[in-house]
């Protein structure tokens, strides 16, 4: 099932996108007016505090974040959350009967929510699995056009996170096995960290391989 292969890669590979984050370029910060809109909409703007760090009063310092990679992680974070969104007023039920049945649903913690924290990444994207593979909850089967649309997304999302890592430039096999019997691939790109990934069951082995 592409959708749920989609997905499950999406997840294990997410780790690779947050070592590429940190991953030093040279940049002064902040390098684009972007970043600062990024952090005041999610509430993080810590501008009077990064002038205080480096001491010199301008808000200047070495990069800590690649801009690059930020913007392709909100990017996929947010058509994932939309993803869900949308797919759970398609398929999410509240069951009839009494009131405790009722109760004991809007608390069952496999249900999608719209308000309060949104779920992360990976988080979104296993739920958003959970519904293309059929896994139990206060759900209606995915219908045809629900199902077109997390296809769409997981290909889109796994698309954008390729390109940033540039997993497709550089692929090869090691030579250790991975427990499950696949091939661990090696996968590096211009300005991201190396990293192993089973291309059978899609473990990521951040740093050295290990059982």
């Amino acid at each position: 099932m592409t959708a749920a292969r989609d997905l499950h890669t999406v997840i294990t590979t997410w780790p690779a996108l947050t070592d590429a984050l940190t991953t030093q370029t040279g940049d002064t910060w902040p390098p684009a007016a972007r970043m600062t809109t990024h952090l005041r909409d999610r509430g993080l703007d810590d501008t009077p505090q990064r002038g205080a760090r480096d001491g010199s009063g301008t808000g200047e310092s070495p990069a800590p974040l690649r801009i690059d990679i930020l913007d392709t992680m909100t990017a996929v974070h947010d058509l994932l959350l939309d993803t869900a969104d949308a797919v759970a007023e398609i398929v999410q039920i509240t069951p009839a009967g009494n009131e405790l049945a009722r109760l004991r649903s809007t608390r069952d913690p496999r249900r999608w929510r719209w308000t309060g924290t949104r779920p992360d990444p990976q988080y979104t994207a296993l739920w958003l699995y959970g519904r293309v593979t059929g896994a139990g909850g206060p759900f209606r089967p995915l219908p045809g056009r629900a199902h077109l649309l997390v296809a769409d997304t997981a290909r889109d999302a796994l698309n954008r996170i390729d390109r940033a890592l540039q997993l497709t430039r550089l692929t090869t096999a090691v030579d250790v096995p991975c427990a499950c019997g696949g091939r661990i691939l090696l996968h590096g790109g211009d300005g991201a960290l190396p990293h192993l990934i089973c291309s059978r069951c899609g473990r990521y082995f951040a740093g050295q391989l290990a059982a």
